[in-house]
């Protein structure tokens, strides 16, 4: 199977590109102008913002080819324009084509010559509109969608079963009805944007940070599959009936051969450590996990303060998101002064700034990463890349300091296979660091 019949679309965009590159011949490039069409069809089909943007321009940019193509074709009479102008060395030859035989209009042809005849600063502000606008148009539709299937589910929603129900309070005590879950609590494996661990666990959600790119609130606020689970959107909600899912799921046996498959992202939709959650909360997290080590705890927050001030599971992977330069220094000073757990990581995504750092050398684990597009209550927000110099620049001191380095694929855009052609991404992993130090502390009790 070709790249430009692989079933995953970004990678029949990055085929295209490269494609476009090489072709010369009028009938591929206008099969591969048909096949951007497609494209577009299948982005709008699943409402895919990014990729209707990159099948636009690979739209475009294949039929101003085209029109170059077919006036060039016509200088040297190798098409009939209908002017009388056929190339008599051809007589002996097959009639020259027509833009019939070539599968275009002549509105077609017009509007593809006119691309050809833009000067490249012009065309290329063409491409930047024409995406823009491709891209507002999706994302219009799919907030008009979103509020539409909302109101539909108002309207048709049954009254809960009062004898099944469980009362959940929010941070600031107001109580919510929530549907008994039929069985035990357990884990729920993750997907393709948490791909550094096989678990989350949400004993409590909902988060108040409000940051622009935010996925969490995009499927709590904005996808009507999941409205039943979160009730008050994203307003924190603490849901002590899942305090027991470290107990009640059982580590994979290839969790041996495979150390992911034993760490659990806590809270992957909420700070639990936020300012507004109640420290009750995070305590009766962190009995449940402390219970239960045989598990690796992930945990993320903006405020990195509250480490210090809690008793932490001796197997907690202990996590602090920077996003903006403010933030560094806080960061640092509480991770110095943060002891006696797994692992400190950082998390850099997204990487929004080209971020200073005194010392890395408190972190054992540092994960960079791009911004992902969202569709938030208040209107679309797009996809974000850093630049290579700033990803090199702390990959280069994460090296002096001694950390292990995490470098998401959608760093390459498309999210394609961390081994796709370009940038090679680092993907280390603090765990062979951590059996060698627990090694070493046995060999050393034995020696004295």
């Amino acid at each position: 199977m070709s790249d430009l019949q692989a079933p995953n679309p970004l990678t029949r965009y990055d085929a295209a590109r490269r494609a476009l590159a090489e072709v010369h011949r009028f009938d591929e490039l206008k099969n591969l102008r048909d096949k951007a069409v497609a494209m577009q069809a299948y982005a709008k089909q699943a409402k895919d913002t990014a990729l209707i943007t990159h099948a636009t321009e690979i739209r475009m940019r294949a039929e101003r080819r085209a029109g170059e193509l077919l006036r060039e074709m016509a200088e040297r009479k190798e098409r009939d324009t209908g002017k009388g102008n056929r190339n008599p060395a051809l007589k002996s030859q097959a009639a020259t084509p027509k833009l019939a035989d070539l599968g275009v209009s002549k509105s077609q042809s017009s509007r593809w010559q006119q691309l050809a005849a833009l000067d490249q600063d012009r065309f290329e502000a063409k491409v930047g509109t024409a995406s823009k606008h491709a891209y507002d148009r999706m994302t219009q539709k799919v907030l008009r969608e979103s509020k539409i299937e909302r109101a539909k589910a108002l309207s048709n929603e049954q009254p809960l079963d009062k004898n099944n129900l469980i009362t959940l309070v929010t941070h600031t005590g107001r109580q919510v009805e929530y549907p008994l879950p039929k069985g035990k609590a357990t884990f729920n494996r993750t997907n393709q944007q948490v791909d550094w661990a096989a678990h989350t666990w949400n004993p409590v959600t909902g988060c108040l940070h409000g940051c622009r790119y935010c996925y969490a609130r995009e499927m709590a606020e904005m996808r009507e599959t999941y409205r039943a689970a979160y009730p008050v959107g994203f307003t924190p909600l603490f849901h002590h009936e899942r305090l027991d899912a470290p107990a009640n799921t059982e580590v994979p046996k290839e969790a041996r051969c495979d150390p992911r498959l034993k760490r659990v992202f806590v809270c992957s939709m909420a700070d639990l450590y936020g300012k507004w959650v109640p420290t009750e909360w995070i305590e009766k997290v962190h009995a449940s996990c402390i219970a239960n080590p045989q598990w690796d705890y992930l945990f993320l927050t903006k405020f990195p303060k509250r480490y210090t001030e809690l008793q932490l599971p001796s197997t907690a992977w202990i996590g602090t998101s920077i996003d903006q330069q403010s933030r560094v220094k806080y960061a640092e000073e509480a991770f110095r002064n943060t002891k006696g757990v797994r692992v400190k990581w950082l998390s850099l995504e997204p990487l929004l700034a080209p971020l200073q750092f005194s010392d890395l050398s408190m972190f054992d684990w540092i994960v960079i990463g791009s911004q992902s597009a969202t569709v938030q209550p208040d209107g679309p927000v797009k996809e974000f890349a850093p630049p290579f110099e700033w990803v090199a620049r702390i990959v280069a001191q994460a090296r002096d300091g001694g950390c292990k380095v995490y470098l998401k694929p959608n760093l390459l855009g498309g999210n394609p296979n961390p081994q796709s052609p370009g940038m090679q991404l680092p993907q280390e992993d603090p765990e062979e660091e951590i059996a060698d130090a627990a090694a070493r502390a046995r060999r050393e009790g034995r020696a004295s």
